[in-house]
């Protein structure tokens, strides 16, 4: 079943189409390029930024969405979901490594491959980056029935790999970034700033590593319990009196790595200063444009302070982490919905306790 033999066909599409309003409408799909597949996507997790764009209309302090009618009809506006999987319906004249009825996991971002930036090896950095469901570049995202997507970035899971842990393997590979930037290794103490699932997650990266201890904190007692589910060793209300002090007892000294992934900058502050002289803070979550930041203290201890932004060749290694066993991602699932249902999955992950919410707009073994 070639791709470009395929007419265009219409599909279901979940669209934003105002604050806090997702309707389904009817989008045309085209067969898919002579290097890409198209997928029956099965599942779409939703992510910080999907929830930033439904609440606000616009997330990371990039793109304000257009809910205007002519806005809508553009194609783009409004159609997130980048944390995806899915399962290959048909296949571009180029595409060797992979056919129909393969499950795949999406890397959801396709670089120019030209750049000097993707030519060093750093392509998640490339200013002409294709990001789907990001109102950046207008590119729709997954949120639908089906989806086109070039085949290079698409990964064949094994049997061992739901489809479910597929789609989360987008933020797996946001803290598996940031570990790696961090360098993290045998017996180092992390602190992370933030349970949500990137937190988790980079809990989770960090042990994988060999950190000898992982210490957590969070507003919300029922992502703190989560955290102990995962392996954390110590958990903190973030809100307690002298919470630096009381960091610092978990281990009897500042850590090695901090990792701030809730976006509050006072967390950023507790960061730089409950890590050790010659240590390294990795900000890894999306932080207002100008905060007050305690830059003395980093400057004068040598803390290094890194970013990270997506992530850079390492679905192999996630992927090979989560079939292996040595990371696990079932636990972090709170609840799945339908496409039909997705305004009531965002409604259900805007409660705050909901770890990784997931909608799956076709069942697993639908291919049509």
């Amino acid at each position: 079943m070639a791709g470009y033999d395929m007419p265009d066909e219409a599909m279901d599409v979940a669209v934003l189409e105002g604050l806090r309003s997702l309707r389904l409408r009817k989008r045309r799909i085209t067969a898919p390029k002579e290097d890409e597949v198209q997928l029956q996507i099965n599942c779409v997790g939703i992510c910080g930024s999907d929830m930033a764009y439904w609440s606000k209309g616009v997330a990371g302090g990039f793109v304000q969405l257009d809910f205007s009618e002519e806005g809508l009809n553009q194609g783009y506006c409004g159609q997130m979901g980048h944390e995806c999987s899915g399962t290959v319906r048909s296949v571009g004249a180029k595409v060797t490594h992979l056919q129909v009825g393969d499950r795949v996991a999406l890397e959801p971002g396709v670089p120019c491959s030209d750049c000097k930036l993707c030519r060093s090896g750093r392509y998640n950095l490339c200013p002409k980056m294709r990001f789907i469901g990001s109102a950046v570049n207008r590119v729709p995202g997954a949120l639908c029935r089906k989806f086109n997507h070039k085949a290079s970035y698409c990964y064949k899971l094994p049997p061992s790999v739901s489809l479910q842990e597929g789609a989360m393997l987008e933020p797996l590979c946001v803290s598996l970034q940031a570990v790696t930037r961090a360098k993290v290794g045998v017996g180092h103490h992390v602190f992370v700033s933030g349970a949500g699932p990137i937190g988790l997650m980079t809990a989770m990266c960090a042990k994988a590593a060999g950190a000898a201890t992982v210490t957590i904190t969070d507003m919300v007692d029922a992502k703190l319990e989560k955290a102990k589910e995962i392996g954390a060793d110590y958990t903190l209300k973030a809100d307690m009196p002298d919470l630096l002090s009381a960091l610092e007892s978990c281990i009897g000294e500042k850590f090695d790595m901090s990792f701030e992934c809730c976006g509050v900058p006072a967390a950023l502050n507790s960061c730089i200063q409950a890590t050790m002289p010659g240590g390294v803070v990795c900000v890894v979550a999306n932080l207002p444009q100008s905060i007050p930041l305690d830059l003395q203290v980093a400057v004068r201890h040598e803390v290094d302070i890194i970013g990270v932004y997506r992530y850079c060749n390492l679905y192999p290694r996630a992927l090979a982490l989560v079939s292996s066993g040595k990371i696990n991602l079932k636990p972090l699932i709170s609840k799945t919905f339908q496409l039909e249902e997705a305004q009531a999955a965002f409604e259900h992950f805007a409660s705050g306790e909901p770890i990784k919410v997931i909608i799956q707009p076709s069942a697993p073994e639908q291919l049509v």
